[in-house]
């Protein structure tokens, strides 16, 4: 099957909703477009530590979603679900392998795409970095 294709529009909702929680006080210290090629689709990929707090407790997930929801709610997105939304702890394999090869302000963005490569082992099919910081 063909690989899903990311649109622009994707990629300005994703900086939008890491914008609100930027105010929010959830700002990401990783977020990527990354391609699941075993689910043949995209998904935002958050990281940070507002989230390993919440993510490291019991009902954390739930809650740590919520603050996404609670972000989407604050915003307009065409074509950004929730649904498209993953997150993972700081120290997850994912975020660790990225920060080892390029970094951004704490709330900056970056469009840095990748294709194909294995970084420290781990093949990357297909990410799309906005930051890392």
């Amino acid at each position: 099957m063909a690989d899903e294709v990311l649109v622009e529009d994707q990629i300005r909702d994703a900086k939008a909703l890491i914008e609100i929680l930027d105010a929010d006080g959830a700002s990401p210290s990783l977020a990527a477009w990354y391609y699941y090629e075993d689910a043949e689709s995209w998904q935002l990929v958050l990281a940070g530590s507002f989230f390993d707090d919440l993510l490291s407790v019991k009902g954390g997930q739930s809650l740590a979603y919520r603050k996404v929801v609670d972000a989407f709610a604050k915003g307009t997105f065409s074509s950004l679900s929730i649904a498209e939304v993953k997150l993972v702890k700081t120290e997850a394999e994912l975020p660790k392998t990225i920060g080892t090869f390029i970094k951004t302000p704490s709330k900056g963005f970056v469009r840095a795409h990748f294709t194909n490569n294995f970084v420290n082992g781990i093949f990357l099919k297909d990410i799309l970095l906005l930051r890392s910081a």
